[in-house]
């Protein structure tokens, strides 16, 4: 029984020996470490360094592949970097006639494609010319519209539309009482006033007048080659006037079967259509073409229906069953509006602030 004790009785013993000196010999490695670094000269041991031998030795490769790109930007604070760059300093330090002298000036400009962006500049200037006539235009139609209606006492919300056009929707449908007022944005599709229509006509006249006598001329200078004889139109010839005649049915009945609108139409952004808001078919267009003159008959007196109408038709819409709606998009030129505006406003805030 007492043999059988006294293992467990060295292991205690030699365990509280073995304590103390484990703990003796970490206090001396700890000192030597100590003694070591304090007695090692680091500059001296960088200096007998080679960086040329040691990255010789680094495989960059290697090292790139291991790291995380992702997770590295991920916890880069972006703002916070840009926060502190000091943009005027990084500016001062670039040298911007070096930088120009090293841009090849010939080889930039057979990579640009000037007859793109010249075209784009004309677009641009030519979509806010159009904007403009057409605003105004509507501008005075509206303005004629309302007038009309204080003079017969009735109330005006606006021009409707269409019933079934790709434009318009009626806002009184499934619903009791007036529509509300219409904006110039939402115009499109709705029936076209008074001054748009006379400018387009207008413009067809003076564009048709003009073809005609181009044309005319062409035709005198080819038989003077042809006869050796000059020829002259008189304005009482009555040959000249048939021909005036013809010239004027087929330049409105083909451009309103082909697109529903002529030139002067499409430049103030109106179109004839049924009264339905689809296309016109090709005897509508002539029947509206040979009507056209009645109109004008008893001093205009068939073009009051488009001041006092509901469709806003003339007598030669009426014969034909045909009806003029607005068809250019009032919205995307306020957009236009908007963001050539947001370009000109920080210009000249940052003018008057210089000054």
């Amino acid at each position: 029984m007492g043999n059988g004790h006294q293992p467990d009785a060295r292991r205690s013993i030699g365990g509280r020996i073995a304590a103390p000196a484990d703990a003796l010999a970490q206090a001396i490695a700890d000192r030597v470490t100590d003694l070591v670094v304090h007695a090692l000269d680091v500059n001296a041991l960088l200096g007998n360094v080679e960086p040329n031998s040691l990255l010789e030795r680094v495989d960059v490769d290697a090292l790139l592949d291991r790291v995380d790109v992702d997770a590295l930007l991920e916890r880069v604070d972006v703002n916070r970097l840009l926060n502190r760059a000091d943009v005027d300093k990084i500016v001062r330090r670039i040298d911007l006639n070096e930088a120009v002298q090293r841009i090849d000036i010939e080889s930039l400009v057979e990579h640009t494609d000037l007859g793109t962006i010249i075209a784009r500049s004309s677009g641009g200037v030519a979509s806010e010319a159009l904007d403009v006539v057409r605003s105004q235009a509507v501008g005075l139609d509206e303005f004629i519209g309302r007038l009309v209606a204080r003079l017969l006492r009735r109330q005006y919300n606006g021009p409707p539309g269409p019933s079934r056009s790709r434009y318009f929707m009626d806002p009184t449908a499934g619903q009791h009482g007036a529509s509300p007022p219409v904006t110039q944005a939402r115009l499109q599709g709705r029936y076209a006033g008074a001054a748009s229509r006379l400018i387009a006509y207008i413009v067809d006249a003076a564009v048709s007048s003009g073809l005609f006598m181009l044309g005319l001329a062409a035709l005198s200078y080819a038989v003077s080659l042809v006869t050796g004889h000059s020829v002259a139109w008189a304005k009482s010839d009555p040959v000249a006037g048939f021909v005036y005649l013809v010239w004027e049915f087929a330049y409105f009945a083909y451009s309103w079967a082909a697109s529903g609108r002529t030139l002067g139409m499409a430049l103030l952004g109106v179109r004839v259509v049924r009264p339905d808001g689809a296309s016109l078919r090709p005897s509508q267009a002539i029947v509206r073409t040979l009507v056209f003159p009645v109109s004008f008959l008893f001093l205009g007196l068939g073009f009051l229906g488009i001041l006092l109408q509901r469709r806003r038709q003339a007598w030669h819409d009426i014969a034909a069953g045909t009806v003029v709606s607005y068809d250019w998009d009032a919205r995307a030129a306020r957009f236009r509006f908007l963001a050539r505006h947001q370009d000109v406003v920080p210009e000249r805030t940052a003018a008057t602030t210089s000054d």
